[in-house]
């Protein structure tokens, strides 16, 4: 049996939501054959192996080619085997390999591979005594940590990383930690975000802007005509999500059902607060959004409990807060794996403070952001970031907002996408 099927049939179920059928998986290009043609430079006395000359080695399997080079860091030795990707040879690419050795004594500390492209997905294999152990890292968090490997270590110097893959695989989830292939659930997320790319410079930016169900330009607050007008946050998350509701209803949404207080009923100790706050505004904007399009798309309206992402097994959900937003890249992994071609609104919320004397410290939900989870053709994962007529990135919201926390709304992208134009 091979290492690929090994893996899918023995990876152990994940707690929480099914993922159905284990996905097949993108397995990063192997450079075995060049670490071993290299082995007398890897275990070469550590000065000599320090001076080995940077090279390409090509390969027969595997890889194409794959560069070899040292660096010199904080008392270590680097050899590093990258494979190709982008007409060059990213140090953190799928199938990477990074071996470490102590410039003191020449002792091999651990072997580094890249299991997807990016620097946050990587095992690392190291010795402990007369033991071989792996600690694997998915967007740098921990996966799977202190799996003990049936070889000794120098086994691993040469070995295909196929073979690290079939003595670990009674343990460790390859199926998660590998990314999957692409199917047409990608094909549509990312086809929606080229459409809304190619309109963004066209878009102007206005405070309190919508548009209603005639395609008018008006002020949330009052309705009142706004000209020309523009979007702020949520009349643009608006904008994106009637890209898939007014063809299907024939209009975009109507603003006043978006605005309905609903997410405060569930905190009656705070309900006097709203009139002066108005701090669930996002969340309950967030969810009209997602409950107008999935009504659309089905005919029946779902519940919060339905729309929210709450059922998270990786991530502690808090009741109307949702998760924290130095961890969408790692949530929403996980969720992309799970439903294929769902993009997702998220309200961003933290403490607000006092507005009077007396008043209490509540949560204000106050941006509103776009986010299209998919797998390139290449496997590699991407998160596209849509806010206020621009498109960002995760790093850009971590920077703002990385003490705050960020409630996620689901919308299924099937169906005809066509944003409303703008007049």
């Amino acid at each position: 049996m091979s290492a690929l099927a090994v893996l899918l049939a023995a990876a152990p179920a994940s707690a929480g939501p099914a993922l159905g059928a284990p996905p097949a998986v993108m397995m990063p290009a192997e450079n075995w054959e060049a670490r071993t043609r290299l082995a007398d430079s890897i275990i070469a006395p550590i000065r000599e192996a320090a001076a080995a000359p940077r090279r390409v080695v090509e390969q027969q399997e595997g890889a194409s080619r794959v560069q070899f080079s040292t660096s010199r860091q904080a008392g270590s030795l680097y050899m590093v085997f990258a494979n190709p990707a982008g007409g060059g040879y990213p140090l953190d690419g799928a199938g990477t390999y990074i071996i470490k050795r102590s410039l003191d004594d020449g002792s091999f500390t651990q072997v580094k591979v890249f299991v997807q492209d990016g620097p946050g997905t990587y095992v690392r294999i190291f010795p402990d005594g007369d033991r071989t152990l792996m600690d694997a890292w998915l967007f740098g968090k921990p996966f799977q940590v202190g799996v003990v490997l049936p070889v000794t270590f120098d086994r691993v110097l040469t070995a295909p990383f196929a073979s690290v893959i079939e003595w670990t695989s009674p343990v460790v989830d390859w199926s998660l930690l590998l990314g999957p292939e692409p199917g047409d659930a990608d094909a549509r997320v990312q086809a929606m975000v080229r459409t809304l790319a190619s309109r963004l410079p066209s878009l102007r930016d206005m405070d309190d802007g919508a548009m209603d169900d005639a395609g008018k330009m008006v002020y949330i607050a009052t309705g009142e005509p706004a000209g020309k007008g523009g979007f702020n946050c949520s009349g643009f998350a608006k904008w994106v999500a009637d890209g898939l509701y007014a063809p299907l209803a024939g209009h975009p949404m109507e603003i006043g059902p978006l605005k309905s207080r609903d997410a405060g009923q569930s905190h009656a100790w705070a309900a006097r607060y709203e009139e002066e706050l108005d701090p669930w505004f996002g969340l309950d904007w967030s969810r009209g959004l997602a409950r107008a399009v999935a009504q659309a798309q089905t005919g029946t309206a779902p519940s919060d409990e339905q729309i929210d992402v709450r059922d998270s097994d990786r991530l502690p959900y808090i009741r109307d807060v949702g998760y924290p937003v130095t961890d969408l890249e790692y949530l929403l992994y996980f969720l992309a794996r799970r439903d294929p071609g769902t993009f997702y609104i998220g309200s961003v919320n933290a403490p607000s403070a006092a507005a009077s004397e007396g008043t209490p410290v509540l949560r204000q939900h106050h941006h509103l952001v776009v986010l299209f989870p998919y797998f390139e053709a290449t496997g590699r994962f991407q998160v596209t970031v849509l806010e206020r007529n621009l498109k960002t990135s995760l790093p850009s919201l971590s920077r703002r907002y990385g003490t705050e926390y960020v409630h996620l709304v689901r919308v299924r992208s099937e169906g005809t996408f066509a944003p409303p134009k703008i007049e």
